[in-house]
């Protein structure tokens, strides 16, 4: 998940772009979106096989609030960089390349850590954070993750 290659920002959590309305689901947004263009800003800081899982991808985010309504996000991505990212009202009728489910929790936990890398690696791991569609070449980065082994890549 892109928000995992997050580099720590003083200014998270007091940026005047996030939603204070108290919508969770628009603050989560929000979030993940301010998140991914911190990721953005710090391309050159996110390993290589991160680079490679997320490429030119269509990705779909499916995020399952804390009250059992789901979140969906479209992120479209080139050589790594996402280009765009948008909140959809239901779930879209063309084909993502990646589709990345988890929950709220998660998201959060991956976003406030100190170390977003390790936290989506750990994600992965206890299947808190699952990748459908992936290619083979991608299926075997989220199985090495899954192993333990995705500090060979970094």
């Amino acid at each position: 998940m892109p928000i995992a290659a997050v580099a720590e920002d003083p200014e998270y959590g007091n940026s005047s772009s996030l939603n204070e309305t108290g919508d969770p689901e628009s603050e989560l947004f929000d979030l993940m979106d301010y998140n991914i263009e911190v990721y953005n800003q710090n391309l050159n800081l996110t390993p290589g096989f991160f680079k490679s899982l997320v490429g030119d991808e269509q990705i779909l985010f499916v995020i399952t609030l804390d009250n059992n309504e789901k979140l969906y996000a479209l992120g479209t991505t080139e050589d790594a960089e996402f280009i765009g990212f948008e909140r959809l009202e239901a779930l879209p009728d063309q084909e993502s390349s990646l589709t990345v489910r988890s929950d709220e929790s998660t998201v959060r936990s991956i976003i406030a850590s100190s170390s977003p890398l390790n936290e989506f690696n750990e994600a992965i791991k206890s299947g808190k954070i699952t990748v459908e569609d992936a290619s083979f070449l991608q299926k075997l980065m989220l199985w090495a993750i899954d192993m333990g082994l995705a500090d060979l890549f970094m």
